[in-house]
C-alpha cells in the first residue's frame, strides 16, 4: 500500500481595500449562512491546472482540505481558515453564491480562480507556520515576508515530537 502523502492546502493573499468593496471576509460569510458555501474569486496571477487538479482530487476523496486567507501587508497581517469545497478556473454557474459585490463592483471578470469555500473563520498567523510552501524550503512566516506571490500551494509540515 502507498504511503499516504501530506494533504495539500492552498494560502491565497487578498485585500479588503480593492475596488471599496468593504469586509470581504463578512460578506463571504454573508452567502454562507444564506447558502451553505460561497466562491471566493482570486484576482492577478492564476492557480496552474496542475495544482487545480491536486486540490479537486484530494477533495474528491474526502480529504480535508483547506483554503488559507492572508489580509495586509508584510507586517501586519490577519490569518483566515475556511474549508475549501471546490476550486475552478471557470466562472461558475451557480451564481447565487457569489458575494453581490462582485457584479455590482464588475469585478467578476478580473477573477482568475474561484475556490468553493465553507465558513471563514479567523486564525492567528502563527498557525500558518504549521504549513510548508511546495516552493519553498523557509518557514511559512519567512515565506510570506519574502515572496509576492499572491498564493502558495502548501502541506503541512512534520511535527517534531
Amino acid at each position: 500500500m502507498a504511503k499516504q502523502e501530506k494533504p495539500f492546502h492552498l494560502i491565497v493573499r487578498f485585500a479588503d481595500s480593492l475596488f471599496d468593496v468593504g469586509d470581504v471576509v463578512a460578506l463571504h460569510n454573508e452567502v454562507v449562512e444564506k447558502k451553505g458555501s460561497v466562491w471566493f474569486g482570486k484576482m492577478g496571477q492564476t492557480i496552474s491546472q496542475i495544482r487545480i487538479d491536486k486540490l479537486t482530487q484530494q477533495i474528491a476523496e474526502n480529504i480535508p482540505t483547506y483554503l488559507y486567507l492572508v489580509k495586509g501587508n508584510r507586517k501586519k497581517s490577519t490569518a483566515y481558515q475556511a474549508p475549501l469545497l471546490s476550486i475552478s478556473r471557470e466562472l461558475p454557474t451557480d451564481q447565487a453564491l457569489i458575494p453581490p459585490y462582485y457584479t455590482e463592483k464588475d469585478i467578476l471578470q478580473f477573477m482568475k480562480v474561484f475556490m468553493k469555500i465553507g465558513k471563514i473563520t479567523k486564525i492567528e498567523m502563527k498557525d500558518l507556520n504549521k504549513l510548508q510552501a511546495v516552493s519553498s524550503v523557509y518557514p511559512m512566516s519567512d515565506t510570506l515576508a519574502r515572496s509576492s506571490s499572491g498564493y502558495f500551494l502548501v502541506h503541512e509540515k512534520k511535527i517534531k515530537e
